[in-house]
């Protein structure tokens, strides 16, 4: 009995921890960046991204304007994504909401 009690509140933790974890959710974000003009360009931005805790992929084309990005929202948001964008020389524009 003790060990069917016990094994139920394993089981229950498990559960709970698994809904923890997918609760994360990971967003896409299109951001139009200004500046950029060759793969040079891109790759500092692309590097600048990549090396912010919470990034998941980026992928940016020079010919769009623009970076997507993959990111856990619990990690890091858009506004430090921009910021980081910014620091690399390049200007991230405002969201268009």
């Amino acid at each position: 009995m003790k060990k069917q009690f016990a094994s139920a509140i394993v089981i229950s933790l498990m559960l709970l921890l698994s809904a923890i974890s997918i609760s994360a959710a990971t967003k896409k974000s299109t951001i139009r960046i200004e500046g950029m003009k060759c793969s040079k360009c891109s790759g500092s931005v692309a590097k600048a991204l990549k090396a912010v805790e919470g990034v998941e992929s980026v992928e940016i084309s020079v010919e769009k304007k623009e970076a997507v990005i993959q990111y856990d929202d619990e990690k890091v948001t858009e506004a430090r994504l921009r910021e980081v964008i910014n620091s690399t020389g390049f200007t991230a524009q405002p969201p268009t909401e």
